[in-house]
């Protein structure tokens, strides 16, 4: 037998064993409300950002911010802690901002600016707080101010707020 074929042979045989097969490929569709899972191989997708929810009781918001608070402790351990940072300076370092910043909640995505109906309702909330006695002034979608003296206790007014929110905002989720 020709020793070239021998080797070649050898060689081939080698070859083809050492290496692994690929892994297997399988089409699928992806529905909605459904994550594909990740490849083998492939690290997990990061978690989505939270999004904040216009039925939200105060509880569950304060876990939300609570998640973004204890990401920013543990990124920068030499913090200030709670209140204002040491002559004015943050309590956190940028980098511990940046490394946390998909933990900060997102607003209720009836009053995010992305969502393309927020301006117009943005406009309605404000007509709907002055319809009920509050005397403000729309600066811009999202913000509003005073004008003028208020006449409403404290109490009605943040009353008053969430009601209109509700009315034109809904409690829907995206």
């Amino acid at each position: 037998m020709n020793p070239r074929l021998l080797i070649g042979a050898v060689l081939l045989a080698l070859t083809a064993c050492g290496q692994a097969a690929p892994p297997a490929q399988v089409a699928s569709l992806q529905t909605s409300g459904s994550t594909p899972a990740p490849a083998s191989g492939t690290a997990p997708a990061e978690a989505e950002q939270p999004r904040l929810r216009m039925d939200m009781n105060d509880e569950e918001k304060r876990r939300l911010y609570d998640a973004h608070t204890a990401c920013l402790a543990e990124k920068d351990p030499n913090a200030t802690g709670s209140g204002p940072g040491p002559e004015g300076r943050r309590q956190y370092s940028d980098e511990a901002w940046r490394a946390c910043a998909k933990k900060w909640p997102l607003p209720p995505w009836e009053m995010d600016s992305a969502n393309p109906a927020f301006k117009d309702n943005w406009h309605r909330n404000v007509q709907c707080l002055n319809s009920r006695g509050m005397k403000v002034i729309e600066t811009e979608p999202g913000s509003w101010t005073y004008d003028g003296e208020q006449t409403l206790p404290e109490a009605e007014r943040g009353r008053i707020e969430k009601e209109c929110e509700q009315e034109v905002f809904g409690g829907g989720h995206r």
